[in-house]
């Protein structure tokens, strides 16, 4: 097969394993991904998944990827909280929430943190639109990531021990986004839980940032 057709025909996956190369072609020879991967047409993330090298510089591939190497998982956690401006460093890891093992992977396009919560817990994320830019041409995708109170929510549930006042003002939360996010939301994953400790925890965020919980 040649690399051209390959390419026309996989390159809206954006992310894709040696199955999906079988689901479209049927037969398929696995060796074709270690040569086209040698030749640098495409790069290897982690075992069984790639991406062509063209993707390298597209803008929130990661995304993408981070939905794709390890599911099912969405993006959540820190990441989600910068992006919402509730907290002010940028994260140029992408963290994300699972129901595998805790996990983490070293990439040619990135770091990835993955968090294991229960079955139950596994909810709370949008499929969100994603545009890719790529040679002229626009991919449509979806992902799976955390609405900002879900995101919240899974921080909080992950810490597992009583926060202090202190840690709770280093973690520099933005008051007024703080303030804006829906509490009720809040208040159906901490009754999924019946974590004392999250429900405290959360409790006394809002406390301390004088915020009406």
């Amino acid at each position: 097969m040649k690399f051209s057709e390959f390419y026309t025909s996989m390159v809206s996956f954006g992310v894709f394993s040696f199955e999906d190369a079988r689901g479209v072609f049927g037969a398929f020879d696995r060796r074709r991904l270690h040569e086209w991967n040698q030749k640098g047409l495409i790069i290897k993330l982690i075992k069984g998944n790639y991406i062509f090298s063209d993707f390298i510089h597209v803008e929130n591939i990661g995304l993408l990827i981070s939905n794709k190497i390890y599911n099912p998982s969405y993006v959540s956690l820190e990441y989600v909280m910068s992006l919402e401006g509730l907290i002010p460093e940028a994260v140029y890891t992408i963290t994300a929430v699972s129901t595998l093992k805790t996990s983490s992977f070293d990439t040619p396009l990135g770091a990835f943190d993955y968090r294991k919560v229960k079955n139950e817990l596994f909810s709370g994320y949008e499929l969100r639109p994603l545009k890719l830019f790529l040679n002229g041409r626009i991919i449509d995708r979806k992902v799976r990531v955390a609405s900002l109170e879900k995101a919240f929510f899974d921080f909080i549930y992950l810490k597992n021990y009583t926060l202090q006042n202190d840690e709770i003002r280093e973690l520099r939360f933005d008051r007024d986004v703080l303030k804006g996010m829906k509490k009720r939301a809040i208040k159906e994953f901490i009754a999924k839980t019946r974590h004392k400790t999250v429900e405290e925890n959360i409790q006394k965020i809002w406390r301390v940032y004088d915020i009406k919980g």
